[in-house]
C-alpha cells in the first residue's frame, strides 16, 4: 500500500468520526450555521499552517492555476453543500448517502476525461465491489418501499457528488506543481467567499461567534477541525500522491467506517446485512490496492 492509498483510507476515517460529531452538532444548528462555521473555522487554521510550512512568500503561480483552484472551492464546497443540504430535505439522509455511492464512477469518469488515468480490469471490479458493498449496507427497505421521494432530490444528491468530484479532480495537475497547503488554503478561501455571497444574497445570518459558546458548539468544532482541517488535507494529499481514480475508490469506505462508529459510539444496530456489506467493501478494497 502506498502512501497515497493509505491517506485515503485515513481520510474515510477521519470523515467517518466528523459524521459521528456532526450528527451530535446537528441537533443545535441548522445547516447554514454549520457550513459557515465549518469555512471560517477551516481558513482561520489553514492561515497559520501556512505561514508554518511554507512561510508567507506567495508561490509563483498562473492565473489559471488560482483561479481554477478558486473554482474548486466554489463547486467543491460551496455548491456540492448546496445540493448535498436541499437533497437531505428531499429525499433523507438513507437516500441521499446512497446515492452518494456515484462518487467513485464519476472521479473514474472525470479522470479519464480530464487527466487520461485508467484502472486495471481487477480494480474495476474492486470498485464495483466497494459500490455493492456500501449499497448493500447503507439500503434500507422501508424507506424505498413505502415512501415516494421526489425524482428531483436524487438529481441533487447526484449533482452534489459530481460536484464533490469535480472539485478535487481539477486540482490534481495543480497539486504536482504548487505548495500542498497553499492549495488547501486558496480552495478554503474560495469555498468559504461563496458562502458569505450566498448569505449574504439570501440575506441570513453572517455571525458565527455565538457558535462557540452555543449548546452543542464543542461538537461542531471537532467535526470542522477533523472532518474539514484535517481530512481536507489528507483528502487532497492522497490524490497527490495516488491516482485520483483509486484514491476516490478507497475514499467510498467512509460510509463503511461510518457504520462500525455508529454502532460503537451511538449504539446503532450492526445487522448480519450490513455486515455482510462491510466485508463485501473490504474485498473490493484489497482489489483494488492489488492485494489479492
Amino acid at each position: 500500500m502506498g502512501l497515497g492509498e493509505f491517506l485515503s483510507l485515513l481520510c474515510a476515517l477521519l470523515w467517518a468520526f466528523a459524521v459521528i460529531f456532526y450528527k451530535r452538532a446537528g441537533d443545535h444548528f441548522n445547516a447554514y450555521e454549520m457550513n459557515l462555521f465549518k469555512s471560517a473555522f477551516v481558513l482561520a487554521l489553514m492561515i497559520p499552517t501556512v505561514m508554518l510550512t511554507d512561510g508567507v512568500a506567495i508561490p509563483l503561480m498562473s492565473q489559471q492555476q488560482f483561479w481554477i483552484i478558486m473554482l474548486s472551492g466554489l463547486v467543491g464546497i460551496m455548491l456540492a453543500d448546496l445540493f448535498y443540504l436541499r437533497a437531505l430535505q428531499l429525499i433523507g439522509a438513507s437516500l441521499t448517502g446512497i446515492t452518494g455511492s456515484l462518487y467513485s464512477p464519476f472521479v473514474v469518469a472525470l479522470s479519464l476525461l480530464f487527466l487520461g488515468e485508467y484502472l486495471q480490469l481487477w480494480q474495476y471490479a474492486g470498485m464495483l465491489l466497494v459500490l455493492l458493498g456500501v449499497l448493500l449496507a447503507g439500503y434500507r427497505k422501508k424507506s424505498l418501499m413505502t415512501e415516494h421521494p421526489p425524482v428531483r432530490g436524487f438529481v441533487y444528491a447526484a449533482l452534489a457528488v459530481f460536484f464533490t468530484a469535480l472539485g478535487i479532480v481539477i486540482i490534481k495537475p495543480i497539486s504536482a506543481e504548487q505548495p500542498f497547503f497553499w492549495i488547501i488554503l486558496i480552495r478554503s478561501f474560495g469555498g468559504f467567499i461563496a458562502m458569505m455571497m450566498y448569505g449574504l444574497i439570501l440575506r441570513k445570518s453572517l455571525s458565527i461567534l455565538h457558535i462557540i459558546k452555543a449548546k452543542g458548539g464543542h461538537w461542531l468544532i471537532l467535526g470542522a477541525f477533523i472532518g474539514q482541517y484535517v481530512s481536507m488535507m489528507v483528502w487532497v494529499a492522497g490524490y497527490k500522491y495516488t491516482s485520483a481514480s483509486i484514491a476516490s475508490i478507497l475514499n467510498e469506505t467512509a460510509s463503511i467506517f461510518i457504520l462500525i462508529l455508529s454502532w460503537l459510539m451511538l449504539g446503532e444496530h450492526l445487522t448480519k446485512r450490513k455486515i455482510i456489506g462491510v466485508l463485501i467493501t473490504i474485498a473490493g478494497v484489497l482489489m483494488v490496492l492489488q492485494v489479492v
